[in-house]
């Protein structure tokens, strides 16, 4: 008799995956409906069918669009960063010294802090007149840069303080795959003669490849959510310099109350980023990779 092996594993995760399938399908659906008409909280019309206007309106809508530039930059700028920063920190972690657990314990207590406390720190340290950070350029002639009031230099304040943040879950997920790289491999190649260089280049970082992969992905979808720091440390401004998407979208829905048009950011942020987090999947994890 044609025995059918079957996994019985699969009555426990197929109605949760087929529970979650559902309801995403129906937020969607929920949030496309809401794109499709004029929902204004402060009018007197009522619910009106629009078609696609919404999304033309944001087609042409210049500070939705100076928004998106912003975002892509940030994410591009905070995912880059924290990446290298990330492999680099953890490579210095994997060598034998002295207080390198000490170090390690301390490199990740940036994210532990909730975003908020670590907004009002930035916040802080930023300060033109009284922050550590102009006291500390003071000290060797440097004169003080206003770091949250320049349009010029707020969203790389922000920035700074996303990087500082994050970069520590780079590093705890290098410093994990370090551990299970078998310390065989690299010691024949520095007894073939190969420069410390070449063995980071050519043995660690290809195998490290899934994981600064998977790093990158999470870190950039993170970006791409980031609201508490810039809401703590500068509400979009000076002169919508550091209004990112999800900023706009929550002034339009919370202080125009155009709950239509403001779900229709959403939904649109949502759309681009995962069209090019699928992009990067596909070019930072071929298939002979994964």
């Amino acid at each position: 008799m044609h025995h059918i092996s079957r996994n019985p594993t699969r009555l426990f995760y197929q109605p949760v995956i087929g529970f979650l399938a559902l309801a995403a399908f129906a937020l969607l659906g929920y949030a496309l409906w809401l794109c499709l008409h004029n929902i204004y909280l402060m009018g007197t019309k009522g619910t009106q069918f629009v078609g696609l206007q919404n999304f033309i309106r944001l087609a042409t809508d210049w500070r939705g669009l100076q928004a998106l530039w912003r975002t892509t930059l940030f994410v591009a700028l905070a995912t880059s960063a924290e990446v290298v920063l990330g492999i680099a920190i953890a490579l210095f972690l994997d060598k034998e010294f002295r207080g390198k657990k000490l170090v390690r314990a301390v490199i990740l207590v940036p994210m532990i802090m909730t975003p908020v406390i670590a907004g009002l720190t930035w916040r802080f340290l930023f300060n033109a007149q009284s922050g550590m950070i102009n006291y500390w350029l003071s000290t060797v002639g440097i004169a003080p840069v206003d770091w949250l009031g320049n349009p010029n230099v707020a969203l790389y304040a922000v920035l700074v303080a996303d990087i500082w943040q994050w970069t520590p879950f780079v590093v705890l997920l290098a410093m994990a795959t370090l551990e299970t790289i078998p310390k065989d491999l690299v010691e024949a190649a520095r007894m073939d003669g190969a420069s410390e260089i070449r063995v980071i280049w050519h043995v660690i970082l290809p195998m490290l490849r899934r994981t600064l992969a998977v790093a990158a992905l999470i870190r950039a979808i993170d970006s791409v959510k980031a609201f508490d720091l810039f809401y703590i440390m500068t509400k979009g401004g000076p002169a919508l310099s550091t209004e990112t998407q999800n900023l706009y979208g929550y002034t339009v829905a919370f202080t125009n109350f155009d709950i239509s048009y403001a779900m229709t950011i959403a939904l649109f942020l949502t759309i681009v980023t995962n069209i090019a987090l699928l992009l990067l999947n596909r070019f930072a994890m071929p298939k002979g990779v994964r």
